[in-house]
């Protein structure tokens, strides 16, 4: 009866998450759509919106650090429904402006309260799901996104043409009120709320709290290992070791340097440069290219999140092969990625059906790769939300520059510089995920750090 029980609150947990981020993206990705409206209506050059952008992006990055971290000591129940309501009535007054000063502050503010949703989400799910089915849960999540981009380019893509831009944000910004209260009357926060406990006990072994200010790391030497390394294992009994020596504190700045996520987040800048550029721009690229009017450009553009979806069926199906290694997977989809950009840069005189299609490819690879290093690398960690809100960072710290930078270029030289930059800064990216220090940290899934100097095989 348990089970049952059980199987259905986890199920209605996993939806009322799902829906939370793919109608969150209403209220986000909108602004994609506007643009090329707003360009018109309020002579506003792509620079201009650009920045819009940009401040939404870089507002979301640093949220994503304050959120992270205040998501892991507060109840998700009420943080996301502030970040839904607050989203929704910022969406509402952005709809009633003119001025593009005030348009760029709401936005921004738009921005840090859309962060307060991901990793509180990722949480919620580590709490309601047993360890081996927690990161298959969150490849479940990330096809939120996918989702989100199919109701915005799809659904208010195509009465975009009959409400006028003013109306893509008023919308979303009803569907967002109104979600905003079906989660709060209908979440719960874990399962004890609701008088049941996860039957996996593995969860309440193996993942050490590190929000707990006690929690203290000891440095232990190796027993009958071939490989020269030290481990420093969390100590969550006292701050002190099996010696009687003193222990260090551990805390999530020591995480990001022990467990080497600080690679990891500096590839990120560019593969949110690149992906959330194909996000923003690509309407209007798509438009101005190829000549078309709006609705036919949302039409075509849908391609691009089904080729998304696929990219994170693609990561769900092959990640089992990568255990303890998901990087690698990244730097692969980057690489991926990469590559369609070259071929997007020269054959950017062709039709649009061939332009589309490695434009979508490009996406693919990359939602692919954010999927694995957003969803998957944080649920490694019992600090889910500060990871997941870590990673998000970088990756929208990217996204931002992308905004202005590709609006400026376009404007001022044209889409194929802009691609040749993706080219670059890809590129770095790719490098930098695949850096081997001389000693290769890891991070096992008992909150244990390492120092390894075995090379990767």
């Amino acid at each position: 009866m348990k089970n049952r029980t059980m199987k259905y609150w986890q199920k209605r947990i996993f939806i009322l998450c799902w829906l939370a981020y793919t109608i969150a993206y209403l209220g986000r990705l909108n602004l994609s759509i506007a643009i090329p409206l707003m360009e018109d209506s309020l002579t506003l050059d792509k620079t201009s919106l650009g920045f819009i952008g940009s401040l939404f992006f870089w507002a979301y990055a640093f949220g994503q650090l304050i959120n992270g971290r205040l998501g892991d000591k507060f109840a998700s129940r009420s943080f996301v429904f502030w970040g839904l309501l607050i989203s929704s009535i910022l969406n509402l007054l952005f709809g009633s402006l003119t001025s593009l000063i005030f348009m760029a502050i709401l936005w921004a503010f738009n921005g840090y309260f859309q962060s307060m949703l991901w990793g509180p989400l990722m949480k919620t799910i580590n709490l309601w799901f047993p360890q081996k089915q927690s990161s298959k849960m969150a490849l479940y999540m990330f096809s939120s996104v996918v989702s989100g981009f199919l109701l915005v380019w799809g659904g208010l893509g195509q009465i975009s043409s009959y409400t006028g831009w003013k109306g893509v944000f008023r919308i979303p910004g009803i569907i967002l009120l109104i979600y905003s209260f079906i989660w709060y009357i209908c979440m719960r926060n874990n399962p004890e709320e609701v008088g049941l406990c996860l039957e996996d006990t593995e969860i309440s072994s193996t993942k050490l709290d590190l929000t707990d200010t006690k929690l203290n790391y000891t440095q232990i030497e190796p027993t009958e290992n071939k490989l020269n390394y030290t481990e420093y294992v969390l100590d969550t009994e006292s701050g002190f070791d099996e010696k009687g020596n003193k222990s260090q504190r551990a805390s999530f700045m020591k995480l990001i340097f022990k467990t080497r996520l600080y690679l990891i987040a500096l590839a990120g800048i560019p593969l949110g440069f690149i992906r959330e550029g194909i996000s923003l721009w690509a309407p209007t690229m798509l438009l101005e290219i190829f000549q078309l009017n709006l609705k036919s450009t949302m039409g075509a553009a849908l391609l691009i999140p089904l080729f998304n979806f696929m990219g994170v069926v693609v990561a769900r199906l092959i990640i089992i092969k990568f255990q303890d290694n998901e990087t690698k997977l990244v730097a692969i989809f980057f690489t991926g990625g990469i590559l369609t950009c070259v071929l997007l840069y020269f054959f950017k005189d062709s039709n649009i059906i061939v332009y589309l299609v490695l434009l979508a490819v490009c996406s693919l690879c990359l939602y692919a790769a954010s999927s694995i290093l957003t969803s998957v690398i944080p649920q490694k960690y019992h600090m889910t939300s500060s990871v997941a809100g870590f990673l998000d960072f970088s990756i929208y710290l990217g996204a931002g520059l992308s905004g202005i930078i590709t609006g400026f270029l376009s404007n001022r030289i044209g889409w194929n510089i802009v691609i040749l930059l993706w080219i670059i800064v890809g590129i770095a990216g790719c490098i930098c995920i695949r850096i081997k220090p001389s000693k290769r940290l890891y991070k096992t899934s008992y909150d244990v750090f390492a120092y390894n100097d075995h090379p990767d095989k």
